[in-house]
């Protein structure tokens, strides 16, 4: 049999628990954004599910996956026991939806300060036959310890033989020496643009959200930026070709 390529529309968004530059809670609002885009492979950062009442008690995940009819898993990178009169432990990490289906999951939490535990949701999806790794992360806000996660996504990811996607939320500027070891690697949707500013949405300046793919993707279309105010980020997305077995799948 053949092997072709398959386009495939690809964004990471953090959603800010689904809280928009209006300071109000929509998560409908992050299920439109998501659905105009027309991706179908998404990495989501900043995803409560019963967290609090900042996102009403709701299990956000469920809630786009269901809204927008997609696969997802979830990788809580912050645990607490309920609150008082809610029997839910809350959560607070990332996630991923996907229009085709997700054979496995598996979080990995990444070292990290005392902060905020940070993490990498790794998923393998089944694009027509061809086992498609998708990873999704959220860094942290000091450069040593970034560096260490990087170097942890990038022992990770380095292992799967298949091709690979990485998005998140990096946290870090071009650059920065973190998104150097990202890219002596992987080749990412904004590799020579250094203006492809995604926070804080409505008056971006800085470039923290990033794609990134191993030599077995091609871009279509490189990166491009979503300008919605539905989230203090704006989500990317970028278009891949990944091979594929069998006939007319070039789009």
């Amino acid at each position: 049999m053949s092997m072709s390529h398959l386009s495939l529309k690809v964004m990471s968004y953090n959603i800010h628990h689904g809280e928009g530059m209006d300071g109000m809670y929509d998560i409908q609002r992050i299920a439109k954004v998501i659905q105009n885009s027309d991706a179908e492979l998404i990495g989501l950062q900043e995803v409560d599910r019963y967290y609090s009442d900042r996102s009403h008690y709701e299990d956000s995940i469920a809630l786009l996956g269901k809204e927008l009819g997609m696969h997802w898993c979830y990788g809580a990178n912050v645990i607490e026991p309920p609150e008082q009169g809610h029997k839910e432990q809350r959560e607070y990490g990332i996630a991923i939806l996907s229009k085709h289906k997700i054979v496995s999951h598996i979080h990995h939490p990444l070292s990290s300060d005392i902060i905020e535990q940070r993490g990498l949701l790794s998923a393998m999806i089944d694009v027509q036959g061809t086992e498609l790794y998708f990873h999704c992360t959220h860094l942290g806000l000091e450069e040593q310890e970034r560096l260490s996660q990087v170097k942890e996504v990038l022992d990770f990811t380095r292992q799967q033989p298949g091709p690979c996607i990485i998005a998140g939320d990096f946290n870090a500027q071009p650059e920065d020496p973190e998104v150097a070891v990202m890219n002596a690697v992987y080749q990412s949707a904004f590799q020579d643009e250094f203006h492809a500013h995604t926070f804080p949405a409505g008056d971006a300046n800085e470039t923290i959200d990033y794609i990134f793919i191993n030599e077995q993707v091609q871009y279509r279309d490189k990166g491009s930026i979503v300008h919605s105010i539905a989230s203090d980020h704006y989500p990317i997305i970028a278009t891949i070709a990944v091979p594929v077995q069998g006939k007319n799948t070039d789009a």
